[in-house]
């Protein structure tokens, strides 16, 4: 196997410059890339800048390097794509443990889009290495960042344990963020087990974001790994709008959720174990994750999704709906029985008699559970008469 030299590339993008650059170009098939150093520097207003760690297509047994890739965004209306190994993989090819580190916090309207391994796809048996990914967004700023791929992995691809952290520093902005691929899993693809943690700056007056701990869509057999989902707010903005989803956004087909874990943030957030909608191709033809979700602060609304679940409230969790408390596997058809569980240990009830006496149905006959002045859960469809010891841990 032919193994290139490890190198550093510096580059700089001017006004309307469109700049690309490869860490190993000509990497032959079943090739090993080199542990490349790449530095870029945009100052401009319209600029592109194009990194990829090793080069256009991993085909074979191409190998690729561990990369480090580094870039520093200023100005106006400009591009950053960086991409830790390859614009596609296909056949056996591997990725490299990378470093993507880009700082646009100075831009104003800078869009990102970074993949920890190909920045399209992702096919046969090609598999995404352990990467590292941090970016700081301006102001009215747009980012998409995903663990492998940056649209679509099939057949049998399987994706690598990332680390994704990406923090809106500028006023106004938003992202996209996978663990895996940023629009399908399809075929018998694997997710890795993935972190991402997405966090709104003392700076900034809004902030959105949607965590998908695998991909957008997920169907046919793919699966999804075991996923760490956080979000973060700093400082105190004018408002912020952020959804936490365990595996995809929409799982279809045989599509198999993983066990995730999902951390709101200290404002009102949208939490779903598994996916916000489903299409099974037959009656539970999908199964869900075992997951544990906590809201954090503000008013969230939470979904476990199917499969046995837990919600966690601590101290100072306001007011939450959990919407499908013990009806999760209703979504994908099935009938199994499923045990959810709430744990409310941080209020520090002396136990269930006293922790049932402050549950009660609202008006439209939901239980709601008085945990303080302040906070309180209710949970859709559910009657206080319904609630037992077994399904709290306090």
């Amino acid at each position: 196997m032919r193994r290139m030299p490890n190198d550093t590339i510096m580059v700089s993008v001017g006004d309307q410059q469109f700049v690309t650059a490869f860490g190993d170009p000509g990497l032959p098939i079943d090739g090993h890339g080199g542990n490349d150093t790449m530095i870029a520097t945009v100052v401009a207003a319209n600029g592109t800048l194009t990194l990829v760690g090793d080069d256009a297509a991993l085909q074979g047994r191409s190998h690729a390097g561990n990369d480090l890739l580094l870039a520093t965004v200023d100005g106006f209306a400009n591009y950053a794509l960086v991409d830790g190994d390859a614009q596609t993989m296909s056949d056996h090819a591997k990725g490299g443990n990378d470093t993507i580190r880009v700082d646009a916090s100075g831009t104003t309207y800078v869009s990102l889009y970074l993949a920890g391994d190909a920045e399209s796809t992702m096919a046969g048996a090609a598999a995404g290495g352990n990467d590292l990914i941090t970016a700081e967004l301006g102001s009215r700023a747009y980012g998409a960042f995903s663990g492998d791929a940056g649209y679509a992995m099939s057949a049998d691809a399987l994706g690598g344990n990332d680390i994704i952290c990406v923090t809106q520093a500028g006023t106004y902005g938003g992202a996209q963020i996978s663990g895996d691929a940023l629009a399908t899993m399809s075929g018998n693809v694997h997710g890795g087990n993935d972190i991402l943690i997405y966090t709104v700056g003392a700076d900034a007056r809004s902030g959105g974001a949607s965590l998908m701990g695998d991909t957008g869509y997920m169907s046919d057999n793919a699966s999804g790994g075991d996923d760490v989902l956080i979000a973060a707010v700093q400082g105190n903005p004018d408002s912020t709008s952020i959804v936490l989803i365990g595996d995809a956004s929409n799982m279809s087909g045989s599509a198999h959720g993983g066990n995730d874990i999902l951390w709101g943030s200290q404002r009102g957030d949208w939490l779903y174990g598994d996916a916000n909608s489903y299409a099974p191709s037959a009656a539970g033809s999908i199964t869900g994750g075992r997951d544990l979700l906590n809201g954090g602060g503000g008013n969230d609304q939470l979904w476990g999704g199917p499969n046995s679940d837990l919600f966690v409230f601590n101290g100072g969790s306001g007011e939450d709906v959990i919407n499908d408390f013990d009806q999760g596997n209703k979504a994908v058809g099935s009938t199994a029985p499923e045990h959810d569980v709430i744990d409310v240990r941080d209020y520090g009830f002396a136990g269930w008699a006293e922790l049932k006496s402050l549950i009660s149905d609202d008006g439209s006959g939901n239980a709601v559970i008085h945990l303080t002045a302040n906070d309180k859960i209710t949970l859709d469809g559910i009657h206080a008469a319904d609630l037992q010891a077994g399904d709290f841990i306090v």
